[in-house]
């Protein structure tokens, strides 16, 4: 009888150790992690790069899509063109106090993507800007601001297609000044 268990403990610590030899002396599959998840301060350094980046030929795709899905698709593209943009020169007073203001946006933008929390005071920013210096280019970046946010949250902030449009800045007006815009912008 002393006998059976001892051959039993010998046939479980075999078992064992060729299992634990096998686990260990296994090449990895994938050593290398595919993609770092993205970060809240990921995000933040995104929201910051896209609200405060000057104006560029992208800010109009979502408008262009829309006449293109209404074209035909028999008419040829045609080569893009730069595009130009008319903006009031600021003083520089207002200019303080408009990048003051510009620079809420991105940090709110971030805080509004959290759980619990909402755009309100980006939206609030945006339209102060909108008010305070129409026509300027960070009358502009607000309202490409305000494009940005989530469709399903325009109802809660009452944010109006008029009110992201940026065709305004593609017609001269009166004490503008030219911005030519290319894709490579």
């Amino acid at each position: 009888m002393d006998t059976f268990w001892l051959k039993l403990a010998i046939v479980i610590i075999v078992i064992a150790a060729v299992f634990i030899g096998y686990t260990l002396l296994k090449p990895a599959e994938n050593t290398e992690p595919k993609e770092p998840p993205k970060t809240i301060y990921d995000m933040a350094k995104q929201d910051r790069k896209n609200l405060l980046a000057e104006p560029n030929a992208t800010d109009f795709e979502k408008n262009q899509s829309t006449q293109t899905a209404q074209q035909t698709e028999t008419e040829p593209e045609k080569p893009a063109a730069p595009m130009t943009l008319y903006f009031k020169e600021v003083s520089e007073i207002d200019k303080i106090q408009a990048d003051n203001i510009l620079a809420t946006i991105p940090t709110f933008r971030t805080i509004g993507r959290m759980p619990f929390t909402g755009y309100n005071v980006m939206v609030q920013s945006c339209r102060q800007l909108m008010q305070k210096f129409p026509g300027t280019i960070y009358d502009y970046k607000a309202r490409r601001a305000l494009a940005q946010i989530p469709q399903r949250y325009w109802d809660r902030y009452k944010i109006t297609d008029k009110e992201v449009s940026l065709d305004y800045f593609k017609t001269p007006r009166p004490d503008t000044t030219p911005y030519t815009v290319t894709e490579d912008d």
